[in-house]
């Protein structure tokens, strides 16, 4: 493969990982949301707004999607730059 070609590679699998990661970082929010807001109707907790739980977990997400996505590139610039002619 060509150094071109690995980098092209690694950056589609790059944003794939992105979004991969932030999609269930998210979702882990939400559930969270969902189980805090059964409690608080069940009597055994405090209401929460979607805001207080999801709003830090969106931000979580894109930081470990960033983290992970950006693994990945670093692995394919690295293959890419053994592959130098």
């Amino acid at each position: 493969m060509r150094p071109r070609t690995v980098l092209l590679t690694a950056f589609i699998a790059a944003v794939v990982v992105f979004c991969v990661v932030q999609d269930r970082v998210t979702a882990r929010g939400a559930q969270q949301y969902a189980e805090q807001q059964r409690r608080a109707l069940s009597g055994r907790g405090t209401p929460v707004t979607i805001d207080e739980v999801v709003a830090p977990a969106v931000r979580r997400s894109v930081q470990q999607g960033l983290l992970w996505g950006g693994l990945v590139m670093a692995a394919g610039i690295v293959v890419a730059m053994r592959r130098r002619p």
